[in-house]
């Protein structure tokens, strides 16, 4: 089915038609012609499905042009996926031409943002913060306005960014709600019911990544994880790569290991400024960077185009955030591919990914190969513990190598090898130490058993 079978504008026709949007998604499909009726929705999707389009289209095709006041207000978690659905709403002024449009992110001076307000814009943009700063003084008029979308809404939720949100959209009086997460966990639905009422319908899709994304689960054999990280970019050979770290430590660490080894990347966490993302961004669009190492932040909302892997350093605490992780890539029909590299002694979460229904290929790391791998097992306590050990006890031989060596002298490389490969050796005796006594052990209770 074309955008032709939703009762839509020839102007947004075309418009749609010349940005390459000649099909609906079946999430869009689903909402778009609710919320054209005026309908407050809650839409749980998957990324990469365009949800976007889901509230600009609606929100575009209903703004009265000839009424010069605030129609919309669409609020973001962060800058960065702020300004990322203000550059996707710019097209569209082109075959819309007296649309208004504005942008209000955090890390603009409050002067800068308030210049220009002579003429309301119909559609505004922004952070909460940002937002609040702006409308809750009364330089805009709200009177007119008929929708507010809350975009990644349980992000909004976790950062306690609805004070801010109170300060403005209470001044509203009956707008439609348009909710879009990829969760609705019970405190999310309880928040939400403050504006929207306890009733929310709700749009929904089973699937949490695309099903354009392979998953892969890569056993790096303790290795340490810089260098299987490289050695993975080696065998993929990725177009375009994003790299996730559950810390911004081991993202900078990351990034500074493949800056050394002479890869063209890129950091994105939350310690950078305003005009350091805007460069970054600017570099990938540029082509000037294909690896891009990223926190969490950089997971949600995010639309980078043509993200062909995504490689996880570790996995999240909060396990949700793999799946906005992959879903990075694989986006609008292409294929896309997700590595995340674990030990077989730490196997915990990975065991509840495959218990929520993530269909891995197992692949294990030898001499520099991504070789077939086995299903995971769960892990018992004591060799998770030992597993911690190792990686202590190899972290300590690199940084005591470091320390000692500012001069690389020679032969380093294949000493602290050699180093970490005894240490590897070590770990493996006391593993086979502990699981003879623990052998033993119940053998001796067997025998007092029967012989009782």
């Amino acid at each position: 089915m074309s955008f032709r079978g939703i009762s839509l504008s020839e102007k947004m026709l075309a418009s749609l038609s010349r940005q390459g949007f000649l099909n609906p998604s079946e999430i869009q499909l689903r909402t778009i012609p609710k919320a054209l009726k005026g309908e407050t929705l809650m839409v749980q999707s998957a990324t990469g499905t365009g949800k976007t389009l889901c509230f600009l289209v609606p929100i575009i095709e209903n703004i009265d042009l000839k009424n010069q006041n605030v129609q919309s207000i669409i609020v973001a978690p962060t800058r960065e996926l702020a300004q990322q659905i203000f550059d996707f709403a710019l097209p569209f002024t082109r075959e819309f031409p007296s649309l208004k449009i504005r942008l209000f992110k955090s890390g603009q001076e409050k002067e800068e943002t308030l210049k220009g307000l002579s003429i309301a814009p119909h559609i505004i943009i922004g952070t909460p913060g940002r937002l609040a700063d702006v409308l809750k003084d009364g330089t805009l008029s709200l009177k007119n306005v008929k929708t507010i979308v809350f975009d990644e809404a349980d992000m909004l939720l976790k950062e306690g960014y609805f004070d801010e949100i109170d300060k403005f959209a209470f001044l509203v009086k009956d707008p439609q709600y348009l909710v879009f997460s990829a969760t609705l966990e019970a405190n999310l639905a309880h928040e939400l019911e403050k504006y929207v009422g306890p009733n929310i319908p709700i749009v929904n899709e089973e699937i949490m990544t695309s099903s354009n994304v392979t998953h892969y689960l890569v056993d790096i054999r303790h290795e340490d994880k810089l260098i299987a990280l490289e050695q993975i970019i080696k065998c993929i050979n990725p177009y375009l790569l994003l790299v996730f770290a559950s810390k911004k430590e081991t993202a900078n660490e990351a990034y500074s290991y493949l800056k050394t080894r002479k890869y063209k990347v890129g950091l994105l966490t939350g310690d950078l400024n305003a005009r350091e993302r805007k460069n970054v961004m600017k570099q990938i669009r540029n082509d000037d960077i294909y690896i891009l190492v990223c926190s969490d932040m950089a997971a949600r909302g995010l639309d980078i185009n043509d993200v062909t892997d995504v490689i996880n350093l570790d996995l999240p605490n909060n396990l949700e955030f793999y799946f906005h992780r992959a879903g990075r890539t694989g986006r609008f029909n292409k294929h896309g591919n997700c590595y995340t590299l674990y030990n077989k002694d730490a196997t915990n979460k990975p065991l509840q990914l495959v218990q929520s229904g993530v269909k891995f290929i197992y692949k294990s790391l030898r001499d520099g190969d991504l070789i077939e791998g086995h299903p995971i097992e769960k892990t018992h306590p004591n060799k998770r513990k030992m597993d911690d050990e190792l990686q202590k006890e190899i972290r300590k031989i690199n940084a005591k190598a470091k320390g000692k060596n500012k001069k690389v002298k020679p032969g380093y490389k294949k000493k602290l090898k050699d180093e970490i490969a005894k240490a590897k050796q070590k770990h493996r005796r006391e593993i086979i130490k502990k699981d003879i006594r623990r052998q033993r052990v119940e053998r001796y209770k067997k025998e007092g058993r029967n012989n009782g």
